[in-house]
């Protein structure tokens, strides 16, 4: 173990050197920074998507199951294709979830379907995202709260009531501050009666629930979008410790319904899946993703820590004579040694600390154009995210560092001396 008079030696020289070629070392870091920022960027990255995927899906409850519309036979990205092609699926009905209430452990259940219309206001008018939905949903899905005004009733769902409730900010785009509720509102040459303002929520995913205009299923189906079926539809439960037995009796049930023979997963039109298999499910894909591009992010700081040892290597070659004359006069080999260690060490280091500040810079500019979409995508640079990325800067720069600096110690003063 060296001395501390001798490491502090050993890094002045260090710094001497760097200095005295100054672009040189500048050049030489840039492959470290590019690896660690992005190390910064992806460990952050990473646990703000999760964070964002458990929040999102936390909005429904842990202690719900979502049934939605699939098509039979084929996989979810093809299902995904096929949909922008056009096909659909007509065989989910408000009475599947109506016979899933039977269950004992279902408490409640919204069914709904989604379009898109444009509503009008005198003067003004928005394109709107249509949700069509049971009177159920502020008790299943319990984010959606009211401001003003009321939900709408099972009774006017029913009767196919001509009434909507606005999102906070549909309702400003079209209202501005002028009370809204009571007024009416134009959507596909129809008048709807404004009986409630729903609270500010927020995006979810590709949804931005303030911007929608919710309305009674059976009005929606009926006056606007001539169907009989629903795309999805939620279920709560009341024993969150029984959620995936109540899924298999929902499944169940459902084959029953639609006429498929028990198991047969290829032929059903439906899919089943609760919040707490959505979470491991969403915690998986996130997970591999983050390893995936840490994988990349490694190479990069493996391409950079090949480059310092080039360079250092380099160096070596350059200051053959410096070392020998060094050597000649006494100094030992540990110390030729200990130096060039540093120079590669501070190289890293520099580099690790500007990768660090460049990665934490873009989390925070990535954090605030989420916010200003409605998302809150929470990028956090940690201190232990900070920890690793010092920690493989000083690793990388003793690992690459380590050639060079025992090729200059052991190089012979007379055979130094004598280089050309």
């Amino acid at each position: 173990m060296p001395t501390y008079k001798e490491l502090k030696l050993a890094i002045t020289l260090a710094a001497k050197g760097l200095r005295a070629n100054m672009f040189r070392s500048i050049l030489t870091t840039i492959g470290i920074v590019i690896g660690i920022f992005s190390v910064i960027v992806v460990l952050a990255g990473g646990r703000g998507l999760e964070n964002f995927i458990i929040e999102q899906v936390e909005m429904f409850g842990a202690d719900t199951i979502e049934i939605e519309m699939k098509l039979p036979s084929v996989s979810d990205t093809e299902m995904v294709a096929s949909m922008m092609g056009g096909a659909e699926v007509t065989t989910l009905k408000k009475e599947d979830f109506e016979a899933l209430l039977e269950l004992p452990n279902v408490d409640n259940y919204y069914a709904a379907i989604i379009g898109q219309y444009k509503a009008v206001y005198k003067n003004k008018d928005k394109r709107a995202m249509i949700f069509a939905t049971t009177a159920g949903m502020p008790e299943v899905e319990t984010a959606t709260k009211m401001e003003y005004g009321r939900f709408f009733t099972e009774k006017e769902d029913r009767a196919v009531a001509k009434v909507v409730v606005l999102g906070s900010k549909i309702k400003e785009q079209l209202f501005g501050e002028e009370n809204a509720v009571g007024k009416n509102v134009k959507i596909n040459q129809i008048n709807f009666k404004v009986i409630g303002i729903a609270e500010e929520r927020g995006a979810m995913f590709t949804f931005d629930y303030d911007k929608m205009i919710y309305m009674p299923l059976k009005t929606g189906q009926k006056l606007l979008l001539g169907v009989d079926h629903v795309l999805y539809g939620f279920l709560s439960v009341h024993d969150a410790s029984k959620v995936k037995e109540t899924a298999n009796e929902m499944i169940s049930i459902m084959e029953i319904r639609h006429n498929i023979e028990p198991g047969n997963v290829l032929k059903q039109d439906f899919r089943v899946m609760s919040m707490q298999e959505a979470m491991e499910m969403m915690g998986a894909i996130t997970l591999g993703m983050t390893i995936m591009v840490l994988a990349v992010a490694g190479i990069s700081l493996v391409v950079g820590g090949v480059g310092i040892m080039n360079i250092m290597y380099l160096t070596v070659i350059e200051r053959t004579r410096e070392i020998g004359l060094r050597k000649a006069i006494g100094a030992p080999a540990s110390l030729i040694q200990l130096q060039f260690l540093c120079e590669s060490t501070i190289i890293t280091l520099i580099g690790g600390i500007v990768g660090i500040v460049l990665g934490w810079i873009v989390v925070l500019a990535i954090k605030l154009g989420a916010a200003s979409q409605g998302f809150n995508f929470d990028m956090v640079v940690t201190w232990d995210a900070i920890a690793i990325a010092l920690g493989a800067s000083i690793m990388f720069g003793i690992i690459f560092g380590l050639y060079p600096a025992r090729k200059a110690s052991h190089l012979k003063p007379v055979d130094a001396l004598r280089y050309e």
